[in-house]
């Protein structure tokens, strides 16, 4: 699979924001505000966050917005995946997982000073979808925590 990735800047950060559910919309870190935080590249982003910044990248598929990131260090040794949201015309083509890979193999695969121990990430109740999705990327589903279901993945040190 082919993802161009680049920067989120006002037009695309639109385009995210129409592919999210209502749902999706009031989960506060979905603000149109947070979209506008970005980088370049998966590599790019890892490399330049310390514990309190996030990330986020839009990528492209044939020249066509497929997918949105956003991610972060937080306690310095836990990559926490906030959101990934695919473009509805590119659901169920395997996008999700290669992009959640792809953060784990950059993470464990660059010269950090801390080696990220785990990867987190969460998702609402009624996401069966994205619940799918991390356990088929070997995510251990650590229940539902009053808002969302919690997923953890361990053993990212190098």
């Amino acid at each position: 699979m082919k993802i161009t990735w680049k920067d989120i800047n006002d037009e695309n950060q639109k385009i995210v924001n129409g592919w999210l559910s209502s749902q999706d919309k009031h989960n506060l870190c979905m603000e149109q505000k947070s979209w506008s935080q970005t980088a370049l590249d998966i590599n790019e982003c890892i490399l330049h966050m310390d514990k309190s910044e996030f990330k986020n990248i839009i990528g492209y598929c044939n020249s066509e917005p497929a997918v949105a990131v956003m991610f972060g260090i937080e306690g310095g040794d836990l990559l926490n995946l906030y959101n990934i949201v695919v473009n509805p015309k590119f659901r169920h083509l395997g996008i999700g997982k290669f992009v959640i890979n792809s953060l784990v193999e950059a993470s464990k695969n660059l010269n950090l000073k801390i080696a990220y121990k785990k990867v987190m990430s969460s998702t609402l109740p009624t996401n069966f979808d994205a619940q799918k999705m991390f356990e088929n990327c070997g995510f251990k589903n650590l229940g539902f925590n009053g808002e969302h279901f919690v997923f953890e993945k361990d053993s990212l040190e190098k």
